[in-house]
């Protein structure tokens, strides 16, 4: 029988001071520009699943999940099949849990997996009733809100890093280079 905890496993080393301030700053600075803009504009521009945004963001920059490809599109992608669901079939177990499920695959089709996204057609779904989703939802919040978090990352991941963020932006076409 497999263990769990069989005593050989190794936590991930621990991160540098600079990295854990670095994710304290951006994962506030974040998420406050975003309260600010929905206060300013009158416009939506948060939803739930960009606080686990900003822990990829932060945490993890370096990994592709964490890629402004990913983050944007992964998000705006994850959100029109919410909303398609929500409007073609409503709301049901099997509407909430094939959304998720084709989320997943789109993405990873257009090569733009984020696994926050994932999240988004689960909120459109299960808010529903109490929140009158309309199409504009993918503008506010969804992909005018995953840009500000890919431009504040920017500035916070540049700063001072000796790794440069991102490793690539909304690259449309997959170079040969990238195969080697």
């Amino acid at each position: 029988m497999l263990s769990l905890f069989n005593g050989r496993e190794h936590l991930a080393p621990p991160p540098q001071s600079i990295d854990i301030i670095r994710s304290l700053i951006g994962g506030t600075f974040s998420i406050l520009i975003l309260i600010l803009l929905s206060k300013l504009t009158n416009n939506l521009f948060i939803m739930a699943p960009f606080g686990a945004t900003c822990v990829i963001l932060y945490a993890v920059s370096h990994s592709p999940l964490a890629q402004p490809r990913n983050v944007i599109l992964g998000h705006f992608i994850s959100a029109f099949i919410g909303l398609l669901f929500l409007k073609v079939f409503g709301v049901s177990a099997l509407s909430i849990a094939l959304s998720v499920g084709c989320a997943i695959a789109a993405m990873q089709i257009l090569r733009c997996v984020h696994p926050p996204a994932g999240a988004n057609p689960l909120v459109i779904l299960l808010t529903a009733h109490t929140i009158q989703y309309q199409w504009g939802f993918l503008l506010f919040p969804v992909l005018l809100g995953s840009i500000a978090l890919v431009l504040v990352a920017w500035l916070v991941n540049n700063f001072k890093a000796e790794k440069k963020w991102p490793i690539y932006g909304l690259a449309i076409i997959h170079s040969k280079e990238n195969h080697k």
